[in-house]
Formats: structure tokens, C-alpha cells, sequence
């Protein structure tokens, strides 16, 4: 099975450094219907014609150590076989790499290090791996941009998806016009984080209106943590739809079906989350 570089609702919600205006819920917000291709890839319905997005299962993956071969399946169940397959080295941060240029049909590339992801050309699959961290994929179908993110908690932190929503606007895309699908990732009912990790969510989302729901308190000084919920929190505020965000609500630490870092440890496989404009 393909592993990815090691690199890696109460109002609980913390305070201290923060101030986060508590939404009691994201209103609006869709759990995106999935359909399943007989290769195990899950594919997100509801996107824009000519856009197509989903994930990899652990059925989808035809094994070895390169991730190529597994986004291949993913590029094949979205109707492109011979796409040009682009991954970045995630480091958890918040750089995002442009993949411009020429298609190679059939290529595959490392574009090089950071954790998101964007082009608008056609037969071009951008893809990221995760293993419970949050997978975003955002498409603007006037424009023909998409993009691709991996958010852990501490890109999350980082606020990695604003850089991405800012060259988005810089090449002329609203917010407003973007459909966004979130994968597969960790559910707050497994996600125990310590008292730094909420901490740095809080500061970070200052002035955003994140629901009290997005930590809650654990066991001891503990947390339970909704990655997903501060990402979405800030494409909200920064003005995506909350009709146009598609959440597949799928929990990897809870199917057997994803790998999961939380539940097996750091030799666990990867997910592939991408998006293709056809």
C-alpha cells in the first residue's frame, strides 16, 4: 500500500488568546452525496459540469510505494485514464504551488514542496494525500481553476486556505463562485488533541465565526477537535456559499476501509483526495 512521505458540541470552544465568535452551527453546509466507482474511488456529485473530484479507499489502491499508481485509479474513475497526475511534498504548512505550463498526457509529477495545489488546465489531476487530515478540493467552473488541499491541524493553524482563496481572487475567481468538496478526514468524535494544538486553532481564527461545536472539552486538559469546521469556518467568511461546500462526512479513524494515522500509526497508507477539470 502506498504511504505518504513521514512528515507527517458544547460551547467549549477555548477563549484564552482568541475570542473566536461562536456560530452554533455551519448553516447550510451540505454532506455531499458520494458515488462509488467499482475501482473503491468515492466520487463527489454535485460539482460543476466538467469537474470531477474523489477519493481513494484502500480497495483503489493497487499497492507498492509510489502514489502514482493509485492516483492513476483515481484519474481513470473520474473518466480521464490518460490525465496528467501532479502531487506536492506536504510539509504542513501553507505554500501553495501552481501547476501551469503544458499538459503531458499520461505524465505524473512532483511539483514541488507545500501542502495545496492549482491550475485551471484541462486533463490535469491535482491531488493530495491524507490519513485524517482534512482534504479540500475548490472549483470555479466560469474560470476553469481548481485547486487542492491538505489541511492538518496545523496547516488548519496556518490558515493554508487562505493564500489559496487569495490567488484564486488574483486570477479573478470570487469566492462567491467557488464549489468546494471536503474528504475524508478524522471526525471530532476521535480527534483528542492537547491544550496547544486548541490553542493554536483559537489564536488563529480570531474574528471568525467558528461553531462552539469545533472544540469540545475532552478528557482531563484534552480537547476534541473539528479540523474540518475551522477550514470551513474560514471559507465562509471569506465568502464561499454555504449551499456550494459538499462534506463527504466520511470519519477515517472510524471505517476501516481509510487508512488512519490516528488508529494505526505512521506506516499507515495514504487516501488520495483530487479534482480534475475534464
Amino acid at each position: 500500500m502506498f504511504r505518504g512521505p513521514r512528515v507527517r458540541r458544547s460551547s467549549g470552544i477555548l477563549q484564552e488568546g482568541g475570542g473566536i465568535l461562536a456560530a452554533p452551527r455551519i448553516g447550510g453546509v451540505g454532506t455531499g452525496a458520494i458515488r462509488w466507482d467499482a475501482s473503491g474511488v468515492g466520487l463527489f456529485a454535485g460539482l460543476p459540469p466538467g469537474i470531477g473530484a474523489g477519493f481513494t479507499t484502500r480497495r483503489s489502491d493497487p499497492g507498492g510505494d509510489s502514489p502514482f499508481p493509485v492516483a492513476r485509479v483515481l484519474a481513470a474513475a473520474l473518466g480521464a485514464a490518460d490525465a496528467e497526475t501532479v502531487l506536492a511534498r506536504q510539509v504542513h504548512g501553507k505554500a501553495v504551488l501552481r501547476a501551469d505550463g503544458n499538459v503531458a498526457p499520461g505524465g505524473q509529477l512532483f511539483l514541488g514542496e507545500g501542502d495545496a495545489l492549482v491550475t485551471r488546465q484541462r486533463g490535469r489531476l491535482l491531488a493530495v494525500a491524507s490519513a485524517d487530515c482534512v482534504p479540500f478540493v475548490l472549483a470555479d467552473a466560469v474560470s476553469g481553476w481548481i485547486a487542492a488541499v491538505h489541511a492538518g491541524w496545523r496547516g488548519t493553524a496556518a490558515r493554508i486556505l487562505d493564500p489559496v482563496l487569495d490567488l484564486l481572487e488574483g486570477e479573478g475567481v470570487p469566492p462567491g463562485r467557488l464549489v468546494v468538496a471536503v474528504g475524508p478526514a478524522i471526525s471530532p468524535d476521535r480527534y483528542e488533541v492537547g491544550p496547544e494544538v486548541a490553542r493554536a486553532l483559537t489564536r488563529a481564527h480570531d474574528g471568525i465565526a467558528v461553531p462552539s461545536s469545533a472544540l469540545r472539552p475532552g478528557q482531563g486538559d484534552r480537547w476534541m477537535a473539528d479540523v474540518a469546521a475551522f477550514g470551513i469556518s474560514v471559507l465562509l467568511a471569506r465568502g464561499v456559499l454555504p449551499r456550494s461546500i459538499l462534506h463527504a462526512d466520511l470519519c477515517t479513524a472510524a471505517d476501516p476501509m481509510f487508512p488512519s494515522y490516528r488508529r494505526e500509526g505512521s506506516g499507515t497508507g495514504r487516501i488520495l483526495t483530487g479534482i480534475l477539470r475534464l
